[in-house]
C-alpha cells in the first residue's frame, strides 16, 4: 500500500459517487467514498448496496441477501485463528492466501471508508486481524467492528498497513484496541524482535489518531512501566522505590535523584520507533529543558543530545485533562497460543 490509512472517527467525507449506502447485517449507513467493486457486479447507478457481515460477500438484490443471510456458512465462527479475546472482544488472523475471497470482500467494503486504500485484489502477501465482538447473552452470534492489515514481509518492518473501524462502531476507542494489538503481534519483545510501526506516510487523519495512541502508550510507561505489566503491583513497586530514594536523598542532603534514559531505551522498551517516541512526548507538551550548570556545560560534547526533564506530576495532569485511562485497552491476559504472555502458556502446558 502506498500510505496508511486510520479511520476510527468523525468526519465524514462526501460520496464522489457509486454506492451511497450499505446494509451490513441489520445496520444501514451511509458510505464516504467511492466504489471500486467490479462494474458487471454493482454498477455505477447502484446508490444501496447489501452486505454479509460475517463472509461480506454483497449482492445488489435484496431478496438473495436474505437467502444467503440464512444460509452463510461464518454465521457462527469468523474464519482463521483466534490471537486475542478479552470482555467480549476477539481478533483473528486470516492469512489473505489461504481466505482469498474474504481478504478481497473486506477490502472492497472497507474502501467505502477508506480514501488512500489501493490492495483490494492481491492480498495474498497480506494478513488480516478481524476484531469481533461476541454478545455474552447470544454466544452463538458475533459482530464483525473492524480489521487491521498487514504485510507478511515488510521490508520497513511495518507492524500495520492499513486499519478501519466501520463507522457504527467508531468513538468507543477499539482503534487503540487494534493499535494495540499490531504491536504486540509485531513481536519486538521476543529475543531478536524488531520494532516498527504503522506504514507511512501517514494520512492527515492517521498522524492524529496514532499520535494519540503514543501518546496515551508513552504515559502509561512513564507512570506504570512497560507494556502489558500489572499497574498495582508496579505502583507498589515505585512507592517502596521512590521512598528508598527519598530516604538516600535525605541524608546526602541533595534533591531526589532522577532516572536517567534515553530516547532509544524508552523505544525499547516500549516497542516504539524513536521518531514515535518524540512525537508522542512533544505531543504531550510534558518536556522541561534542563538547566545546565557551567560544569555541565563543560562535560557536554557535540555528540550529545539534548538533555530534557519529564515531571511525572505534568504526565499525571496531562492523563486527567484528556481523560486518559491508565489502564491499557489491550489485556496481556488475553492474547492466545504463541503470543499468551510465558507464564500463561507454562499454565496451559501443564495442564495438558
Amino acid at each position: 500500500m502506498t500510505r496508511s490509512t486510520v479511520a476510527s472517527i468523525a468526519k465524514q467525507p462526501a460520496n464522489r459517487g457509486g454506492v451511497k449506502r450499505v446494509v451490513l447485517g441489520d445496520l444501514s449507513f451511509r458510505t464516504w467514498y467511492q466504489s471500486i467493486y467490479p462494474e458487471e457486479l454493482v454498477s455505477k447507478d447502484t446508490e444501496e448496496l447489501y452486505v454479509c457481515r460475517w463472509c461480506f460477500r454483497y449482492t445488489c438484490d435484496a431478496a438473495a441477501y436474505a437467502s444467503h443471510v440464512k444460509l452463510c456458512d461464518r454465521g457462527t465462527t469468523p474464519l482463521g485463528e483466534k490471537v486475542y479475546e478479552h470482555g467480549g472482544y476477539a481478533v483473528w488472523e486470516i492469512d489473505g492466501e489461504d481466505d482469498k475471497l474474504f481478504a478481497q470482500n473486506l477490502s472492497l467494503f472497507a474502501k467505502l471508508f477508506l480514501d488512500h486504500k489501493s490492495v483490494f485484489f492481491d492480498v495474498s502477501s497480506f494478513l488480516y486481524y478481524v476484531l469481533t465482538f461476541t454478545d455474552p447473552n447470544t454466544p452463538d452470534d458475533y459482530y464483525v467492528l473492524g480489521y487491521f492489515s498487514k504485510e507478511k514481509l515488510s521490508w520497513d518492518l511495518n507492524n500495520l498497513a492499513c486499519i478501519l473501524i466501520f463507522p457504527p462502531y467508531q468513538h468507543k476507542k477499539l482503534g487503540r484496541l487494534l493499535m494495540g494489538v499490531s504491536y504486540k503481534l509485531s513481536a519486538w519483545e521476543w529475543e531478536g524482535g524488531l520494532i516498527g510501526g504503522p506504514e507511512r506516510p501517514l494520512s492527515e487523519l492517521g498522524h492524529r489518531s496514532y499520535t494519540r495512541f503514543w501518546e496515551e502508550r508513552m504515559a502509561r510507561y512513564l507512570l506504570l512501566g512497560p507494556p502489558g505489566g500489572d499497574p498495582e503491583e508496579y505502583i507498589q513497586q515505585a512507592r517502596q522505590k521512590k521512598q528508598a530514594a527519598m530516604k538516600a536523598a535525605a541524608l546526602r542532603k541533595n534533591s531526589p535523584p532522577r532516572e536517567r534514559m534515553t530516547v532509544r531505551e524508552i523505544g525499547q522498551a516500549t516497542g516504539m520507533l524513536p521518531e514515535d517516541v518524540i512525537t508522542a512526548l512533544k505531543g504531550m507538551g510534558v518536556v522541561e529543558p534542563e538547566q545546565q550548570t557551567t560544569n555541565k556545560r563543560k562535560n557536554t560534547t557535540s555528540t550529545d543530545g539534548e538533555t530534557v526533564i519529564i515531571r511525572k506530576s505534568n504526565v499525571l495532569e496531562w492523563t486527567k485533562i484528556h481523560n486518559v485511562t491508565l489502564r491499557d485497552p489491550v489485556r496481556e491476559d488475553g492474547f492466545i497460543g504463541e503470543w499468551a504472555p510465558e507464564r500463561l502458556q507454562m499454565q496451559e502446558e501443564s495442564d495438558a
